[in-house]
């Protein structure tokens, strides 16, 4: 699917039987999909900067950003796609056929790891053949290994990490716990209407008295409640939201680095570097530029 749109538009490298890899660097723009990728095919794009998204068929869409995984199997309810903004990153290609005798050697070299491709089937069937990892542990550090590494370890290394993947999503999971109690109506829209407040003062301190406060809800409940309604702790999911604003202003104003950080709430340009840096794997300057 995406190994056929980027056929002639990448870097390709033939890792291993079966498995290759190409980076590229696309402009902005529109694409259509095959309709779907061949049986035992999957893939695996690295988003390194930029946006891509794919539509469906009923007009939703899923993006995957700077920093995130976007895996691919079979793709019928699929229509199209775009990359919303100049993007690079690594997209892998596994033909499980071809590559059977290099995961079987690579698995007994770990023990003799299962992978259960028919498990990752079943999940990825349930999704229509697409999803997104990231941000978890694991996208943080593949991308975070990925940027110290030379170019032309790129496409080793997402290979590596795709068989990675791959064993994660065949691992048999832990029986789930019972579910929580579902958060009172009244507690949901507190939060939304403080998360609303959070997104329009990003320039401003946020701490988590005066943002329970506005909730009226205590600083425990509070950070209990927004973890489950967002996924996310409110630290994290703050500062992951100024980095994404911060990126959006480097994008499409003039404003100085110093400028885009204290509309994001740092009054350092150094203290919001480091932070820009960690999130994105470049400098706010750099980031500008390749944009």
């Amino acid at each position: 699917m995406l190994a056929e749109f980027l056929a002639d538009r990448g870097e390709w490298t033939q890792v291993m039987p079966g498995a290759r890899a190409c980076l590229f660097s696309l402009e902005a723009g529109t694409f259509l999909l095959s309709p779907r990728l061949e049986p035992l095919r999957f893939e695996a794009l690295f988003c390194l900067t930029g946006t891509v998204s794919l539509t469906r068929r009923d007009g939703s869409v899923l993006t995957a950003a700077a920093r995130q995984v976007l895996i691919l199997t079979q793709l019928s309810g699929w229509a199209g796609g775009r990359v919303d903004a100049p993007c690079s990153g690594v997209l892998v290609a596994v033909d499980a056929r071809d590559a059977r005798e290099s995961l079987h050697t690579i698995c007994g070299l770990l023990g003799n790891l299962s992978l259960d491709t028919g498990r990752v089937r079943q999940w990825m069937a349930s999704r229509d053949g697409c999803a997104v990892e990231g941000p978890t542990h694991w996208s943080r550090a593949a991308f975070a290994d990925l940027d110290r590494l030379p170019r032309g370890e790129r496409a080793r290394w997402c290979v590596w990490k795709s068989v990675e993947l791959l064993y994660l999503l065949s691992a048999p999971e832990e029986p789930p716990a019972a579910p929580a109690p579902a958060l009172e109506r009244e507690v949901v829209r507190a939060l939304a209407e403080t998360r609303r407040y959070m997104e329009g003062h990003l320039d401003e301190p946020l701490t988590i008295p005066a943002l329970s406060r506005r909730s009226c809800l205590s600083a425990t409940a509070f950070k209990e409640g927004f973890h489950r309604l967002y996924g996310l702790p409110v630290h994290t999911w703050l500062r992951q939201r100024r980095m994404e604003r911060a990126a959006e202003l480097l994008r499409s104003s003039s404003l100085s680095v110093l400028g885009v950080a204290q509309s994001v709430g740092y009054g350092s340009a150094s203290q919001f570097t480091a932070a820009f840096r960690r999130q994105y794997g470049m400098t706010p300057a750099k980031y500008r530029k390749n944009v």
